[in-house]
């Protein structure tokens, strides 16, 4: 049986501020085209959910409250990437881990968003991976890898080609509050050194370069393994 592999997609990259049925189908149609594996694929909240949180943290909700809805928002997110996939797709976004793993062995297209509080969609696609003994973990971001440093702040940043999970972890950081964003969750990078799992970071602009990471080929981007 060929395993999955779970792609991590932020919200930025399918639930921008240009976000479209075009755009979202494009991107459906060229994974259908490259990867014929199964993929359990968990979508981020993107500017919905920080637009979201933002107003409701003016309005005097917790973090825990705000976690909660940023969840929704992902959720909402996984229906508009399910849709696209058709009948390919299991026909709503999987609520846990074990309704994911058990999906993936009839459908060759699950889709979720976030499930915990305080567990960003990049930790999910982490926690997934390990669930479901997939081959690799693509997380899909709005940056073209992992930097040294901030590249739109830092103009001397430069791209890493592979690191290890306790290299990515140095690198990403602590703790984030509810709605914030990054290239790497640290949970998911102390999750990768964990499980031993190989990932891939890469920009989402570019969804064949996506499908190459998924494949395992060669792809613009930064590679983590130990």
């Amino acid at each position: 049986m060929t395993r999955p592999v779970v792609v991590s997609i932020g919200g930025s990259v399918l639930a921008g501020e240009d976000m479209s049925s075009k755009l979202i189908r494009a991107y459906a149609d060229t994974l259908d085209e490259h990867c014929p594996q199964p993929l359990g694929l968990v979508v981020g909240g993107g500017a919905s959910a920080r637009k979201y949180i933002r107003v409701a943290r003016e309005l005097g909700l917790d973090e825990a409250g705000l976690d909660h809805l940023g969840i929704q928002i992902t959720r909402a997110n996984a229906w508009l990437l399910l849709s696209a996939f058709g009948a390919r797709a299991f026909p709503r976004p999987a609520a846990d881990f074990e309704e994911a793993a058990l999906a993936l062995r009839s459908f060759d297209r699950v889709c979720m968003g976030g499930t915990h509080p305080g567990h960003t969609t990049d930790a999910v696609g982490a926690m997934l991976a390990e669930r479901v003994h997939a081959e690799r973990l693509v997380i899909v971001t709005n940056v073209d890898g992992v930097y040294t440093s901030d590249p739109n702040k830092d103009p001397d940043a430069e791209r890493v080609e592979q690191l290890t999970p306790d290299e990515l972890l140095k690198i990403v950081g602590g703790a984030r509050q509810a709605g914030s964003s990054g290239v790497v969750d640290p949970l998911a990078a102390q999750l990768l050194g964990r499980s031993h799992l190989p990932a891939a970071v890469v920009g989402g602009s570019d969804a064949l370069n996506v499908a190459r990471a998924i494949n395992g080929e060669d792809f613009v981007g930064t590679r983590v393994e130990e």
